[in-house]
């Protein structure tokens, strides 16, 4: 924690104060246990819903429900989950539950609103909130590579006795975002750490590299703070650790083989990178590539040049079987349902008003952490301005691996986006009402 933090005064503890702890607490579950946490509960109530129903009724007790509109990303959310529940109204009928499944998408929106909602309530949450997550970082950093190794050898030695789903299993994508996000905490100095701490993120961004969105969730967002938040200097040890296991490992020839053909180890990242930048050896990584890509071109033609330009094919089909890309029934695996692109999957769904309103949504949010950091920049707020930057970064890597993979389909990573989006909003709005007097982003106990 930064050297001049003081704890602020205590305070009455309430409902809303509950609420969030609460909502901490099954942010964590879902990134330390992934999809094993979200089968916690009983349907159609696992955990995911039991939050989200709370969150309601918090939301409702803050009395802040006109004043959390009152911003542009905040309107084009409304619009964008507004369009979605008409087009999901419109295929339960026909669809049942999956239409609902598939349109949380959107309509986990809702989570940030309630924290938009209670950060507006009683602002001296915000400290409450970093302090929380400052703790989390910490761990993060030190177990992500544990995590990912079990989730890819261990899984199978502890299951939920009710659903038969591995305790732990958190996908390569889910544990990139949540590094990057507490590397760039730490890279901003908004916590300090031990050196053994850069080592474990080295080690876990080695392991998670096996995915090329992984790769890229981590790395974009990592050098976009280094440069943005003038600390190139301080990604040297970050980048030297990385390069020093590398090399290691190169050295003694290790790396660990996974089903499909792919490793733990230099030689996948190279792979990765090759791929992205044209053709690879690896005939599994241009095959995932390939299949992708003409999965994606038929969603475009279907939808920008085709009959469901307005209204998309709506939300419950399943994508893969009616575009004609259906794959993992050969692994008696779960057959994929969405095209492994949130974008493309909103546009297949929605159509063009959907995709629009999306689009909307992030440009107007982006700009809102845009100019919130420039004017704490001109306020010499230093704090704020790296705060701002950590929470653009965040959501920059959950999109980003979303453009490769199903990841804010689920609750996982999805409740973790929106609350992202919702704490963004919030601190723009804090700075604007905290005008005649400086707004305080120190994490508190």
């Amino acid at each position: 924690m930064p050297a001049n933090f003081k704890a602020a005064p205590r305070e009455r503890v309430d409902a809303g104060d509950l609420y969030l702890w609460f909502l901490c607490l099954v942010l964590a579950g879902y990134a330390t246990f992934g999809k094993g946490f979200a089968y916690v509960g009983s349907p159609p109530l696992f955990i995911g819903e039991v939050a989200l129903l709370l969150g309601m009724l918090a939301l409702m007790a803050s009395r802040c429900w006109l004043a959390m509109l009152m911003t542009l990303p905040s309107l084009m959310l409304l619009a964008f989950m507004g369009w979605v529940a008409l087009r999901t109204l419109q295929g339960i009928g026909t669809w049942g539950f999956d239409a609902l499944r598939d349109s949380v998408i959107a309509l986990y929106g809702a989570f940030a609103f309630i924290v938009i909602a209670l950060l507006l309530q009683k602002p001296t949450r915000l400290g409450r909130l970093l302090g929380i997550y400052s703790r989390f970082a910490l761990f993060y950093g030190l177990a992500g590579a544990g995590l990912a190794y079990s989730t890819s050898h261990l899984s199978h030695l502890l299951a939920w006795p009710f659903s038969g789903l591995p305790v732990v299993y958190v996908r390569m994508g889910e544990a990139s975002v949540h590094l990057c996000g507490a590397a760039v905490f730490v890279l901003l100095g908004l916590r300090r750490v031990p050196w053994y701490w850069t080592l474990g993120v080295a080690v876990g961004f080695l392991m998670i590299a096996i995915s090329r969105g992984a790769m890229l969730a981590f790395l974009i967002p990592v050098l976009a703070a280094a440069v943005l938040g003038g600390q190139l200097r301080k990604l040297l040890p970050i980048a030297t650790g990385g390069a020093a296991v590398l090399a290691i490992v190169m050295a003694l020839g290790l790396q660990v083989e996974l089903s499909g053909g792919r490793v733990i180890g230099p030689a996948q990242l190279v792979d990765n990178v090759e791929s992205l930048l044209g053709h690879s050896e690896s005939s599994n990584l241009d095959g995932t590539k390939t299949w992708r890509l003409r999965w994606w071109q038929s969603i475009q033609d279907y939808t920008l040049r085709g009959p469901y330009f307005w209204t998309g094919k709506g939300f419950g089909v399943n994508l893969a079987e009616d575009d004609g890309y259906v794959v993992g029934e050969e692994n008696s695996g779960n057959l994929v349902r969405a095209p492994h692109n949130a974008h493309l999957g909103i546009l297949a769904r929605a159509g063009v008003p959907g995709l629009a309103l999306w689009l909307l949504l992030l440009a107007s949010w982006f700009a809102m952490l845009l100019r919130g950091g420039i004017e704490a920049r001109r306020q010499g707020d230093a704090t704020g301005a790296r705060l701002f930057l950590w929470i653009g970064c965040y959501g920059l890597s959950m999109l980003i691996n979303a453009s490769f993979d199903v990841a804010l389909e689920g609750p996982m990573l999805g409740i973790w986006f929106w609350c992202i989006i919702g704490l963004g909003i919030a601190c723009a709005m804090l700075q604007d009402f905290a005008r005649s007097r400086p707004l305080s982003w120190q994490p508190q106990s």
